[in-house]
């Protein structure tokens, strides 16, 4: 796991190079390096995981010198490629896979992408073509952002390192704010910047001349036919898929952990992980005072599997964290998981470099509330709503029943988009008049088309492929990315393998939903490596009670930031209407917890990046500090 920049077309200046570089070093503690030619600048920091010696320094070149990589993430198939490679003649100078992915591109061009398992963000110089390719794992597990110039384009691991080119400045799209209070998260390809956007999920990016291209290579597709065969044999073969998946990620010349939160995708993952380990595990989880606790659930599972077992509690206090953690994040997220993910990281950064995590068992096998929702009702012949439902907040019981109205009117597309948005009445209510006159687009468009292009064989496959598009990424991609990165933590994913995906994807969907529950089939697998208690239904999720913590006195700091002064000139949320939304939720008659967080992460998220305070700043100048 590293981090990465570079830029390409715009004179070389070896200060601004080491500058990105040094903006990425909590990514790679371990090395850093720098390699420049007249025309394109490359940086690297290294956090050692698979050949520790120099030989596996970056940027790495082929010794002809050229081509020239800097690559962030790790190939679990390199052993089997280094092989292949070998028999065709190829000399490696390492035994890294940062140079399978070099030698791989010499010679099989871009279609190197289709060979390697893993998760993947990476640059490679042509210094005979003149080219820069660029390109991103599947599913979007490892970052890249870039920004083109004038005859130019910068790129890097995260966007501060972006940033840092003399070139860009750090300002603010209003669409991309609006974006964020719709979706909770800033959708890609742009980001909360003017300029700065992000290589999407699967996508490559070529640079020659004075202009560029992108293209995608892969997308989710669960357009083929559903496989055939009894539920006995789809248990079996999801043994031998994810066995195989969790096996595979857990190459690495260092000691490899796990988060272990009680819940069952991360439990089974773990249990997995011990039947291919020697020795017990190291596990890690994080408990919530004030409820959501799951320790008890996650020292279940460690007894059962024999895990050399770790917890620690999270208590209000950590809201005092957010700037640091916004530091890290570049740009808004609401999603208060956040805060339990930057502990438990830093909790099992003490033991190991990397862990292995249970993320990515939601989205394709249905384990989401609000795709289940959809999922409920079936698409009903009539079209018909009360007028003025987006706004039910102020209406109490009203409010609930045209909710339920509109849900049963309206088709699961449209059940699915209100469940996972926040209506435009709503973010028009809270913004001033000169914010409001900023915004140029609606993003619900851009979900609303995910749905209708979604390649699927069954219609409520649809929602499962917005999922894996759009919040598995932007959200919690994302999070575990930043949160885990700002410990010199590397996370894997084995449920994401795309070998265990593209197999998943084609499974009946009776074997992902069934009877109002999701995760039907894991479910069945987890009987024979997990307790009994871990299997019941439950959807707690890695989530800090805010709600919760806003009735106490949280809630007091909160209404403070609110009418302060800055949250004022800020024009962006009128400060009246952001205390009214939180009297509404501390008076006990309505639940407004994520949407008052929205408010707070965004004014923090401000004072950061758009004030330029560095955390210790922006804590002085916070309630929270007090």
């Amino acid at each position: 796991m590293c981090g990465i920049c570079g830029y390409v077309g715009t004179p070389v200046d070896v200060p601004t190079l080491k500058m990105m570089v040094q903006s990425l070093s909590h990514r790679g503690p371990d090395d850093s390096g720098y390699w420049t030619n007249n025309i394109v600048a490359l940086g690297h920091t290294r956090l050692a995981v698979i050949d520790l010696t120099e030989a596996a320094s970056q940027p790495m070149s082929t010794q002809d010198g050229r081509y020239i990589v800097v690559f962030n993430g790790e190939i679990y198939n390199y052993r089997e490629l280094r092989c292949e490679l070998h028999k065709d003649g190829e000399i490696f100078q390492s035994a890294s896979d940062t140079e399978v992915i070099l030698l791989g591109y010499r010679k099989w061009g871009k279609q190197v992408l289709e060979r390697l398992r893993g998760m993947f963000a990476f640059a490679i110089w042509d210094d005979c073509c003149r080219e820069l390719f660029l390109a991103r794992d599947r599913i979007g597990i490892k970052p890249l952002f870039y920004a083109p110039l004038t005859n130019g384009l910068v790129f890097a691991s995260e966007i501060k390192a972006v940033l840092a080119h003399p070139r860009l400045s750090r300002e603010m799209s209003p669409s991309a704010v609006d974006s964020y209070l719709e979706m909770g998260y800033v959708p890609g390809p742009d980001t909360i910047f003017c300029g700065v956007r992000v290589l999407m999920p699967g996508c490559w990016l070529e640079f020659k001349g004075e202009t560029y291209k992108t293209g995608q290579y892969w997308t989710p597709d669960f357009s083929s036919p559903p496989f055939k065969g009894s539920e006995e044999d789809f248990v079996e073969e999801l043994d031998e898929k994810l066995n195989d998946a969790v096996r595979s990620h857990l190459v690495a010349d260092v000691p490899v952990g796990a988060f272990l939160s009680g819940g069952m995708d991360s439990s089974l993952v773990t249990a997995i992980a011990q039947r291919h380990k020697e020795d017990p595990i190291h596990t890690f989880t994080i408990g919530f005072s004030g409820g959501g606790d799951e320790r008890a659930f996650a020292r279940t599972v460690a007894k059962h599997i024999g895990s050399n077992h770790h917890e620690s509690l999270v208590t209000p206090d950590i809201v005092r964290q957010l700037p640091r953690l916004i530091t890290h994040l570049e740009q808004p997220l609401f999603d208060n998981s956040i805060l339990p993910t930057f502990l438990v990281s830093q909790l099992a950064r003490e033991k190991v470099k990397v862990v292995l995590s249970g993320d990515g068992g939601d989205e394709p096998f249905a384990g989401y509330d609000w795709t289940r929702f959809a999922l409920a009702l079936p698409n009903l012949p009539i079209k018909w709503c009360p007028p003025g439902w987006q706004w039910a907040y102020r209406s109490g019981l009203s409010g609930l029943l045209k909710r339920l109205v509109y849900d049963i009117a309206n088709n699961r597309n449209a059940r699915y988009l209100r469940r996972i948005t926040v209506s435009k009445a709503l973010r028009h209510w809270l913004y001033t008049p000169e914010f409001l006159e900023q915004i140029r687009d609606d993003p619900l468009k851009d979900m609303e088309n995910i749905l209708r292009i979604a390649p699927v064989h069954d219609e409520r496959d649809r929602f499962l492929y917005a999922d894996l598009c759009a919040y598995l990424p932007e959200d919690v991609l994302f999070k575990v990315d930043r949160m885990s990165m700002a410990n010199s933590l590397e996370v894997r994913v084995p449920l994401l393998d795309h070998h265990f995906l593209e197999w998943a994807l084609r499974l009946p969907f009776s074997m992902r939903y069934r009877r109002g529950h999701g995760k039907y089939l894991l479910r069945k697998l987890a009987v024979r490596y997990l307790p009994p208690v871990i299997l019941k239904p439950r959807k707690q999720g890695f989530t800090v009670p805010i709600g919760r913590w806003l009735h106490g006195e949280l809630g007091d700091v909160v209404a403070e930031l609110f009418s302060s002064e800055r949250f004022k000139l800020r024009s962006i949320v009128r400060p009246e209407a952001a205390l009214e939304l939180l009297a509404m939720h501390r008076s006990r008659r309505y639940e407004l917890g994520h949407r008052i967080w929205s408010l707070v992460i965004l004014e923090v998220w401000a004072r950061v990046w758009l004030d330029g305070q560095d955390a210790e700043q922006c804590l002085s100048t916070l309630p929270f500090s007090s």
